[in-house]
């Protein structure tokens, strides 16, 4: 994406919106976003999304449908904060929503801008252009758990204004780098990341060797523990989420890829440590990414380097197709 290309994007986007996410929330929508109007439960099992049936989400829904499976009453509890009270719900859809409303939910805020300079090599974006970012401000119960462990202003020792965070607002949890084609409808994740959490866990380790004793070592230790408690396992995949649901949702795209985790790193020139291996592995894996050799029609070379390094057979990304109503899964 050039420069105008993002601004054009950023200009069809609010300035920030809030994010509602439960637990698992990514289950019912990818699934609703993938799977025909109507489908047989013991069809859906045979599919790569097969596994997503038996997840928290939907467990209430496949338990009450009677073995078909209507994509309105996973959408009902894909999009529940929109759903329930506002619409008139059969009784499987009834289920599936009030199921997830006994969830923990999470109120995100996200935001977004623009990253990427041909000039900079450390932008680490595939083609030495710019990407649209994703922001993920915390949920607002976050202030409090802040204001009851650390002093003010301690903000700036949990963020680097060298990643594309958001400095005013809600401090920025997690984003998203998107590189994305409008008129193929096509996206490739670049990444996702989280500075806020990592920092978290360095300051609590720089404390207990320089200051073990401390009474800021034991607040930044119930800090920490807070964070990981309330946003450890659940970050990640409400990030993808939530770029997949402005990718599709928003602006129309119908492929999204992922980088694998080597040859996302020699495309992006990453230089010494990796980003997390899971991110580009288990993460893409859960949201029923498959992997490829095929490439974004955008990306028309590939460096040699990365060819020679990788066996033949190796994939190169993650690939998700939306709407595959082809007649590959059973309907009725």
């Amino acid at each position: 994406m050039t420069p105008q290309d993002v601004k054009l994007i950023g200009q069809r986007l609010p300035k920030e919106m809030i994010f509602p996410y439960f637990a698992d929330r990514e289950s019912a929508w990818v699934l609703a976003a993938c799977m025909p109007e109507t489908a047989r439960v013991g069809a859906l099992r045979k599919t790569p999304f097969g596994k997503l049936l038996d997840r928290p989400a939907l467990r209430a829904l496949v338990a009450r449908c009677g073995g078909v499976l209507h994509r309105d009453d996973v959408l009902a509890v894909a999009y529940a904060d929109q759903t329930m009270g506002r619409v008139t719900l059969g009784p499987v859809a009834t289920a599936g929503v009030e199921a997830v409303f006994g969830e923990t939910w999470h109120d995100f805020c996200l935001s977004f801008d623009i990253w990427g300079d041909r000039r900079r090599w450390y932008d680490q974006t595939t083609r030495q252009n710019a990407n649209l970012v994703v922001q993920m401000g915390f949920p607002s119960d976050h202030a409090a758990l802040m204001g009851r462990y650390l002093q003010e202003g301690a903000r700036k020792d949990f963020e680097w204004d060298g990643h594309p965070i958001r400095t005013s607002g809600r401090p920025t949890l997690a984003w998203a780098r998107l590189d994305i084609d409008l008129e193929a409808r096509e996206a490739l994740v670049e990444e996702v990341q989280t500075d806020w959490l990592r920092n978290a866990g360095d300051e609590v380790a720089a404390l207990r060797d320089n200051a073990p004793r401390s009474r800021a070592l034991a607040q930044m230790e119930r800090y920490e523990s807070g964070l990981v408690d309330r946003y450890g396992k659940i970050w990640s995949r409400a990030m993808l989420l939530a770029a997949l649901m402005l990718l599709r949702d928003g602006l129309g795209v119908e492929r999204v890829w992922m980088h694998q985790p080597t040859p996302g790193k020699l495309l992006k020139r990453i230089h010494g440590v990796a980003p997390p291996r899971s991110l580009y592995t288990s993460l893409p894996r859960s949201f029923c990414f498959a992997p490829t050799r095929v490439r974004p029609g955008f990306l028309r070379h590939l460096p040699k380097k990365l060819t020679k390094t990788l066996p033949k057979d190796a994939p190169l990304f993650w690939q998700m197709d939306f709407d595959q109503r082809d007649g590959r899964i059973d309907t009725v």
